[in-house]
């Protein structure tokens, strides 16, 4: 999982574009911590999981997911997984 982290490229840089293949005027859409909060949803982790993971307190973790599903125009977290993909923001 850490492999995987390391892997995403860091976000919220002015000028830079994520490296997700097809991911056009979406790359932006979430921040880096939504992303990773996003990655780790894809994974099946639960939400203490994650913040565990990720060194932040489970509350935080259902507002990322709040915050990611708003911005994706879902409800669920495995909807937003699927939107994400669609998108290009997962592989």
């Amino acid at each position: 999982m850490q492999g995987l982290l390391q892997e995403w490229p860091a976000a919220g840089q002015p000028g830079e574009r994520s490296g997700a293949a097809g991911a056009g005027d979406h790359s932006n859409l979430l921040s880096q911590r939504e992303r990773s909060v996003l990655q780790l949803l894809a994974e099946g982790f639960s939400n203490q999981e994650i913040g565990s993971y990720l060194f932040i307190s489970v509350n935080t973790v259902k507002t990322h997911t709040k915050k990611i599903n708003s911005k994706l125009g879902v409800k669920r977290r495995t909807q937003a997984v699927m939107r994400a993909k669609s998108l290009g923001l997962l592989v």
